[in-house]
């Protein structure tokens, strides 16, 4: 009894048997999901950007702390004046107190432009700074604003001069509020150990007057505006990087769908072309006079009813090939038994005999 005829595997190597067919099939496919992937990803990317201009509104929306101005501190007044206690036992109160200055002790206006003045100290304090700050390194410093630098040991370098008291103050005088490393550390001038303070008190007959130049907690609200400047900063940043990468997420989702789509398409076709190929094959060796085996297809193979009859289709002709044969053996066994054998018929009986055999090996 003979075995079941054998089942081949796929092979990976000839996936492209009919390629007009496959690659049509296949290119229709992707073409339609990359339509379909780039409308999704045209609606998405429009929300997204909305979105992230919805939250970037937010957080520039929230108001970070003013920096104070010089100019809104308000003058001393006459309940502000503290009275001093000297050594001798006399009490000096501020000037403007009852009874402390005479009214003829009036001060005369000064013909210097005050703010000529603010700007010429200004400038001298930034050149201080500079001076202290910036000569090995690169630096430009401005009032109430951070000092940026430069340097190949940026951190070391900042916190040498924290510990400065001469550097350290001369920042406080330009109202300088952080010191920032390019790519390294922020440090806060608020942080520096405060130096001593020596005040000279002039005392006269008829008053005295402390004047601040800035408020208590002057610094603090610079570092605050600036912490709040900069964390809106990295917030934006944030959100605009979520948008990039919902955009790369889309286009790699997008890639590997198509890809995938191919492969699928190549493999699926190739299940269809694969067993007319076959017959194809078959056909062209029955036209010729060949009638080889025809094999079973492999497995996942498509047209699989359609192969049937091809198969049965083809043993039938065996068959009748088979039929032909003992029919023409017959004929020249007679011709032979009546002394025929010689004959020019019987030789061309021989020859299709002959070439029939070959045919169904």
């Amino acid at each position: 009894m003979s075995g079941a005829p054998k089942a081949y595997k796929r092979s990976w190597k000839n996936l492209l048997l009919n390629k007009r067919y496959q690659l049509r099939f296949t290119l229709f496919m992707v073409g339609v999901s990359a339509l379909l992937m780039t409308g999704l990803g045209i609606w998405v990317m429009k929300q997204a950007n909305e979105a992230t201009t919805v939250a970037i509104d937010r957080v520039r929306g929230d108001q970070c702390p003013k920096i104070p101005e010089l100019t809104d501190i308000p003058p001393p007044t006459d309940n502000n004046a503290a009275p001093m206690k000297l050594d001798d036992g006399a009490t000096v109160e501020a000037a403007g107190s009852a009874g402390s200055a005479a009214p003829d002790n009036k001060p005369v206006p000064s013909s210097v432009d005050p703010k000529d003045v603010a700007k010429h100290n200004a400038q001298n304090d930034l050149l201080a700074v500079k001076a202290k700050w910036c000569t090995d390194v690169e630096c430009k410093p401005a009032t109430a604003e951070p000092l940026q630098i430069k340097a190949k040991d940026c951190d070391g370098y900042v916190k040498k001069k924290l510990d400065d008291p001469e550097a350290v103050a001369t920042l406080r005088a330009a109202n300088i509020p952080v010191v920032t490393c390019d790519g390294g550390q922020t440090f806060s001038v608020a942080d520096a150990p405060e130096p001593e303070h020596h005040i000279t008190v002039q005392l006269d007959e008829s008053s005295m007057t402390l004047t601040p130049s800035v408020p208590a907690d002057y610094a603090d609200r610079i570092v605050q505006h600036w912490t709040c400047e900069v964390r809106q900063a990295g917030s934006i940043d944030s959100l605009l990087r979520g948008r990039i990468l919902i955009l790369w997420v889309l286009i790699g989702t997008g890639l590997l769908l198509m890809v995938g789509l191919a492969i699928y398409g190549i493999k699926m076709t190739h299940k269809v072309a694969g067993p007319l190929f076959k017959v194809s094959l078959y056909l062209a060796k029955m036209r010729d006079g060949r009638y080889d085996k025809v094999w079973n297809l492999r497995k996942g193979d498509q047209l699989l009813e359609f192969y049937e009859h091809f198969k049965a289709a083809h043993a039938g002709v065996v068959k009748l090939e088979k039929a032909d044969i003992d029919r023409i053996k017959d004929v020249i066994a007679a011709a032979e038994a009546a002394g025929k054998g010689e004959h020019e018929a019987v030789g061309e009986l021989r020859t299709l005999l002959a070439r029939k055999e070959k045919s169904i090996e």
